[in-house]
């Protein structure tokens, strides 16, 4: 019992401390400004480390063993699988990419697609655009967003 109280007196006497040094000003008001100031700068880096870098988006037919695109393309004939590389760079892992595939001038959806991405730098991401039946000639886009952010958008053709 008696270690808890000087525990919490030692508690309180920190507290006091850390108030009256941010708080020696007349108006009281600049303590605040430096607790406010900590925050933004808290909630920034926290908005950063929540980012994810998408280097680059490549467009091909297939993948290369190396899980690059193997030959990159931007017209595709009616019937191809469409395949999409999203290389990011040092990222922590976890964080999940969103793959909104449209098409035409309206940007009708056509797809959407999620992926998390692994930890580290140069990691590639594959997504993966299949129809049974041919694909209406036009354009197409591929926006890759996180939390509601577009990262990058790709156009290409079918023809």
């Amino acid at each position: 019992m008696t270690r808890n109280l000087t525990r919490t007196i030692a508690g309180l006497s920190l507290a006091l401390f850390s108030v009256t040094a941010c708080g020696d000003k007349k108006d009281g008001n600049e303590g605040l400004a430096v607790d406010s100031t900590t925050a933004a700068n808290s909630a920034a880096a926290a908005a950063a480390t929540d980012e994810v870098d998408v280097e680059s988006i490549d467009i091909g037919r297939t993948v290369g063993v190396d899980g690059k695109i193997a030959e990159k393309l931007g017209e595709f004939r009616v019937r191809d699988t469409i395949v999409a590389v999203v290389e990011t760079d040092d990222n922590a892992g976890g964080k999940e990419l969103l793959a909104r595939w449209t098409y035409g001038d309206n940007k009708e959806l056509v797809e959407e697609q999620r992926q998390t991405v692994a930890a580290g730098s140069d990691v590639r991401t594959t997504f993966r655009l299949v129809k049974a039946t041919a694909w209406p000639v036009g354009t197409y886009h591929l926006q890759v967003m996180h939390n509601g952010k577009e990262l990058k958008t790709e156009q290409f053709t079918v023809k």
